[in-house]
């Protein structure tokens, strides 16, 4: 089976340096369109961006590849309102104890929001929107983004879309502070793509631009059958004078369980690295689940008993629009110790 996959990536790759070369020998025409298209551009066009990604995993006994299309459709309203909507396009293929299992089809709406921009410390959002709960849906989601293609072990846990109003913004409280904010509400939804929990919540944060650090605080509480609060911690560290970034997050519910992650990416930008070593990146993550003493809710996807895992990846920059990825690692838990092998390659667009 690996072969299998790994031709499907090596496919791909060639397909994304045609459309990157496509793309080169465009640009030149679009220069010649005049100054009036640039001011045209600045005045507020609509967008589409997004990505598209197929990434695979390896271990004992089973096979996964997931092929993700997922782009992002940006319409400017004036000067102070914008619409901003992602679809996201999901297959999942698996072969498992030397057989394939059916095919699953996901398609959902990640968001589809319309932000008004009430004055530089207030936007108000109505609509479907990413849940605040945490960083990583809301910044590090996107297959071109994350840094490691499998997601944490905690991520599903505090993974959901809202649909209903929000309240978001920063404030400065001195020069070298910034506190922010983003209170929500959700009605209960069943609709099959943009289904979401009646809940309410608030993240806010403290961010210090000198020190590149942001730590923040999520609260959450699920109003329907199940009711029951979770509580969220993140920090992100831009290190000063490092290509280095540092991400972590923690969640904690007694409904279902405890767990964090720490990740560490380290970019070879620095001159004194071969040139073609510049477009790599290097990541560890560390994470640990426990599980709660009760079941968790069929709702939530999490490990069965507590788990702790330890991944370490490469990626490189093929072009400045596709990456590929390559990472390895161990997961320990009762009578479930195995290796961890993930392969991926992502397309970013922008048109």
């Amino acid at each position: 089976m690996k072969p299998r996959f790994l031709s499907v990536l090596i496919l791909l790759l060639f397909l994304g340096r045609i459309s990157t070369a496509q793309s080169a020998a465009d640009a030149p025409a679009a220069q010649n369109q005049g100054t009036s298209d640039s001011t045209r551009h600045f005045e507020g066009v609509p967008m589409i961006t997004g990505g598209i990604a197929l990434n695979a995993s390896f271990e004992p006994h089973e096979n996964n590849m997931n092929p993700v299309v997922a782009p992002i459709f940006l319409i400017p309203l004036g000067r102070r309102a914008l619409i901003e909507s992602e679809v996201e396009v999901e297959s999942d293929i698996t072969y498992s104890h030397r057989e394939y299992l059916p095919v699953t089809l996901t398609k959902s709406v990640e968001y589809a929001q319309l932000d008004f921009f009430a004055s530089k410390y207030l936007t108000i959002v109505a609509g479907r929107y990413a849940t605040p709960f945490n960083i990583y849906k809301e910044r590090f989601d996107a297959r071109w983004i994350r840094n490691l293609s499998a997601a944490p072990l905690i991520f599903p846990l505090g993974d959901s879309s809202g649909n209903g109003g929000q309240l978001r913004g920063a404030i400065p409280l001195s020069s070298s502070a910034q506190f922010s904010y983003a209170a929500y509400f959700s009605a209960q939804t069943t609709n099959v793509s943009a289904s979401s929990a009646r809940q309410s919540g608030l993240r806010t944060a403290l961010f210090f631009p000198g020190a590149r650090i942001e730590a923040g605080f999520s609260f959450n509480r699920l109003l329907g059958e199940n009711r029951f609060n979770r509580f969220g911690t993140d920090f992100t560290w831009n290190v000063r004078g490092l290509p280095l970034d540092i991400r972590s997050e923690a969640l904690f519910s007694k409904v279902v369980g405890n767990g964090y992650w720490i990740e560490g990416a380290y970019r070879f930008s620095s001159s004194r690295f071969p040139r073609w070593l510049r477009r790599s990146q290097a990541v560890i993550r560390g994470e640990q689940y426990f599980h709660p003493s009760e079941g968790v809710p069929a709702d939530f996807e999490a490990p069965e008993v507590d788990t702790t895992r330890l991944l370490g990846g490469w990626n490189y920059w093929i072009t400045d629009s596709v990456r590929a990825q390559v990472a390895y690692g161990r997961q320990f838990a009762i009578d479930n110790n195995h290796n961890i092998w993930t392969v991926g390659i992502s397309y970013r667009f922008v048109k």
